[in-house]
């Protein structure tokens, strides 16, 4: 393992171009993956690490050691804790660092069960939500629109937790053109809806679509959609986060799809 203490070392400057700028990113095609969770659901999805670096005060863990192992092809540098410390996006460093070729998504089959999709959504938090949501929900592909946050920002990746490495994740895609060929349901989550989410059927090949967290979807995806579904709220919240509504719709289809009783949006007695 190869030791740094330098600013001016050229792995740890362009790691730190890296860390801070988007542009560099989408230039290169490299993602930046920190913390020992991430990048073990990254090895354990078979995806390759092109860098490791590890913080020195983490170098001699256990978990640490592991990782290293199975990413036995990384170049794996260690880092002066004030080095490492200046590139992590978070407050409390986690050790390690992955650099890996961001993942390219592959077209979405005819047949494709469940998909999510995502246009303008512009909060890196509210990405990863769903990302997170949609992998626990056995959603297989997630389709984001040209102006949606870069699914692989660091921030994305935080919320995810992980999410990324099982899912399908298609970056710059053509919505409308994905609506008006899919072979299933397509769902469109509005606040202005008439129809109850609850009250639609889910269980058959689906597509759920959610908008921008101001401005929802656009008005020609929404048209284009099979369904419009609204959340019902029984509260006096004008609407809901753009993460919560997909969530709760993705898992309304689990629920039907698993044959339970339908639920109508009202609470039973006590």
């Amino acid at each position: 393992m190869k030791a740094v203490a330098s600013r001016d070392n050229p792995a740890y400057k362009a790691l730190a171009k890296l860390a801070a700028s988007a542009a560099e990113r989408r230039r290169s095609g490299l993602s930046v993956i920190e913390g020992a969770h991430l990048v073990e659901a990254c090895l354990e999805a078979g995806h390759p690490v092109a860098q490791l670096f590890v913080r020195a005060g983490a170098a001699e863990s256990a978990r640490t050691a592991a990782i290293g192992a199975k990413a036995s092809a990384a170049e794996t540098i260690e880092l002066a804790d004030a080095l490492f410390d200046a590139v992590s996006g978070v407050e409390s460093p986690a050790g390690i660092i992955a650099v890996v070729p961001t993942p390219r998504g592959r077209a979405v089959p005819a047949g494709a069960r469940t998909c999510l999709a995502l246009e303008d959504l512009q909060d890196p938090g509210n990405v990863g939500t769903l990302l997170r949501s949609a992998a626990a929900a056995a959603v297989e592909h997630v389709l984001l629109s040209p102006t949606c946050a870069f699914a692989w920002s660091p921030k994305v990746l935080r919320a995810g937790q992980g999410a990324h490495f099982a899912l399908n994740i298609v970056e710059g895609a053509d919505l409308g053109a994905f609506v008006a060929s899919f072979g299933g349901t397509s769902v469109a989550l509005s606040g202005r809806a008439g129809a109850s989410l609850y009250e639609t059927d889910l269980r058959g090949p689906l597509a759920v679509l959610v908008g921008n967290e101001g401005a929802g979807l656009s008005p020609e995806l929404e048209r284009a959609a099979t369904v419009r579904a609204r959340i019902p709220m029984p509260g006096i919240a004008e609407s809901l986060n753009a993460g919560v509504a997909g969530s709760i719709a993705l898992f309304e289809a689990a629920r039907q799809r698993a044959g339970k009783p339908e639920h109508r949006g009202r609470s039973r007695p006590p």
